[in-house]
């Protein structure tokens, strides 16, 4: 099981999904691709991994235990 956390200014919002589960697979793929077109960044983290193991990903992998999203950092 995979789960995809949506950190936003409403907080931290978690997404479960089951590859034995199409249901849940394919919501999670539709949301993947919402939240890319919406210009958010998804990083794939290892279980028990640090913040530092992180790694930006531009595609959907079910087999990925945790997808943390952030919003892109302006500058100016």
């Amino acid at each position: 099981m995979g789960v995809m956390r949506i950190l936003d200014r409403t907080g931290d919002t978690v997404v479960a999904w089951d590859v034995a589960d199409p249901a849940s697979l394919a919501e999670a793929e539709a949301l993947f691709a919402r939240l890319t077109r919406e210009c958010k960044i998804p990083f794939a983290r290892p279980t028990a991994g640090a913040a530092g193991d992180a790694e930006r990903i531009r595609h959907f992998d079910p087999a990925l235990d945790e997808i943390v999203w952030v919003r892109p950092v302006a500058g100016g």
